[in-house]
Parts: C-alpha cells; structure tokens; sequence
C-alpha cells in the first residue's frame, strides 16, 4: 500500500527536479547520459500512461501519421512504431533524441528530430494523431505548446495529452520530495512551472484544450505503479536519476546521506512482498481536431 503520507501531503509538493531553462547542450538532462539514466527509471510509469494513451486514441495502424511531442525516452513513440505508425518523436534534448534516433532506427518510416514543441517545424494538419505526455506541462509558454500540437492535428484527427495530478509527478520523484521535506523542512524548492499547476485540474485542462481548437475533449484519472526493488537495491538502481534532481544534487555528500537514509524510511512503507510499489495519478485528455 501506498504510504499514506504521500497522498495526503502531495498536494502541497514542489518539484525538486526541473531544470531551469538553459540553452541546449548546457544543462545535464540534454545529455546521452541523462537520456539513458530517464529511460532505465522513469519509463516504467510513463510507459503505463502511454500505453492507455494510444489506447483511449485507438486505430493505431500500419500508415498512421503520428507525433510524438517532448518524447523524452520513447515510452510513447516505440510502441507505437511497433504498431505500424510512422512516427515523428521531436524532443528539445539531443540526448533524447539521439537515443530515439536508435530506438526508431529500425522503422524505416518513423524518425527523430531535435524540435522545440513551442515552435513545431512542421506543416499545418500532418499527423493523425499528435501526443504530448507530460511535455506541454513543462512548455514556459505552455498555451502555445497545445495550439502547435492543435495546428499540425489534421481535421478529424486526435490530440492526447498527459499531466500529473500534482506535483512533483510521480515514481521516485514523490518519494524524494517527501525525504528532502522529512530532512530539510524549511528548504524552499522551486515552484512548479505555471502549465504544471493549470493542466493538472481535468476541467481546466479540457478548456485549454478546447480554447487550443480542439472538440470532443475527454478527460480520465488514470493510476500508475512504479515497481522496483527494495532497501539498498532501491538507492543502488536509483542513484542515477537522483544525481539528476536538483536539490539532492546540490547537497554535500553529508546532506545526500541523511537524504538516502529518509529515502529508505520512505520506501520501507511502499514495500509489498519485497517489492517498492508508488502508486501516483495522471490525467489523459483526448480531443478531436474539427
């Protein structure tokens, strides 16, 4: 069962993990590395809502025209190639990109591109289907971002789009904001991007979506489970990604012990039959392009 702790206080969680906006190849999470580390972590939740997004879209085929926005590492896009879509994944990390270039290598019609989901490339009504898991969230101009993914959704095609419930998102990411609070209760983490907080409420995710020009918009809360081993294998398998949090990355080495040993209280309480079970919400909203 889900440590009650994270529910109950989730709502007033902040993301510790967001990178400020740096130009490319600056920052860390543009890198191979950090592409790597995201895919080996966190898509095992972001591959679950994926999974029910090309579902609740439905009629992925052989010939499907689809875009993948903010693909990160191909939780969407290579299931979807392995329907038949002919896939455009663009993300603005050429870490990402570089590791969906070698995920779609073997689909002769699907390809990756370094893009800015802002400012999309791409001609007017191209896609059947346009996908933005957990990537608009994050746009600064987030409007913008779903009115691209609008424009290049051919009439009669669907648009799908992913958010957390709250912040910080979920997986590790809820459990190290709660050790970080548990450790440090008076550090102050950023604040969530703007497009985080408002595309996190169903019903104002469906009118942001409607004002974008979309029709038909339906919105479900879906659960995910990130699963992954326990005790010290759970701090082993995750360093990883941890050194990639912000906050954690910034302490000394004195602050990120006491911050691994809130971390195994934490997962203690998320712990099934020996396994590390976090259980968190996201919202998936599909529309249809008039």
């Amino acid at each position: 069962m889900q440590n009650p702790e994270i529910s109950e206080r989730a709502a007033t969680d902040q993301p510790t993990w967001i990178p400020k906006q740096q130009p490319a190849g600056v920052h860390p999470h543009m890198t191979d590395e950090f592409a790597r580390v995201y895919q080996r972590t966190a898509n095992r939740n972001t591959g679950q809502v994926a999974a029910a997004a090309l579902d609740r879209v439905g009629n992925i085929h052989w010939g499907t025209r689809l875009l993948d926005i903010a693909a990160g590492a191909g939780a969407l896009s290579l299931p979807a190639a392995l329907r038949g879509a002919s896939v455009l994944a663009v993300d603005n990390a050429p870490g990402m990109v570089n590791l969906l270039a070698d995920q779609l290598a073997p689909f002769p019609s699907s390809e990756a591109r370094l893009m800015d989901g802002q400012q999309l490339e791409l001609e007017d009504g191209r896609f059947d289907a346009t996908f933005s898991l957990f990537g608009a969230i994050l746009f600064p101009d987030w409007r913008r971002g779903l009115s691209e993914q609008a424009r290049v959704t051919r009439s009669g095609g669907k648009a799908c789009i992913a958010t957390w419930r709250r912040p910080p998102g979920g997986g590790p990411f809820l459990v190290m904001a709660q050790a970080l609070r548990s450790v440090f209760p008076d550090m102050q983490p950023p604040a969530p991007p703007e497009g985080f907080l408002a595309l996190a409420k169903p019903d104002r995710l469906a009118e942001e979506m409607s004002l974008a020009g979309l029709a038909e918009i339906s919105v479900e809360e879906i659960e995910t489970t990130w699963e992954g081993q326990s005790g010290q294998s759970y701090l082993d398998d995750l360093r990883g990604l941890h050194s990639y949090m912000g906050a954690y990355h910034q302490l000394d080495k004195d602050g990120q012990s006491r911050v691994e040993k809130a971390i195994a209280e934490v997962i203690e309480g998320l712990t099934v039959d020996g396994r590390v079970l976090i259980r968190s919400s996201a919202i998936l909203a599909v529309g249809k392009k008039a």
